[in-house]
């Protein structure tokens, strides 16, 4: 998945982070590419649901985490763990 955004002033973000997804059988089905600016709340996204497959991007405001991103087509939440944890 290539990123919607140019980062090439990586300076102007707070978080960036591209992640694979797995479905409920472990495969790596699906993926995640994030980012918020710095100076915003709002997080961007753009995602290939790992159990339904929709490709899909939108914006959002985590309020905790881990975030949890809900798809739209099949309604399932998408956990993107945090680096480290694995």
């Amino acid at each position: 998945m290539k990123p919607p955004v140019d980062i090439k002033d990586i300076k102007d973000f707070a978080y960036i982070t591209s992640r694979k997804l797995l479905n409920e059988q472990g495969e790596k089905s699906g993926e995640v590419f994030m980012w918020r600016r710095k100076g915003e709340e709002e997080f961007n996204y753009k995602l290939k649901c790992p159990y339904c497959a929709e490709e899909q991007e939108s914006s959002v405001v985590f309020k905790k985490r881990p975030y949890r991103i809900r798809c739209s087509n099949c309604d399932k939440s998408i956990m993107v763990e945090k680096l480290g944890k694995k």
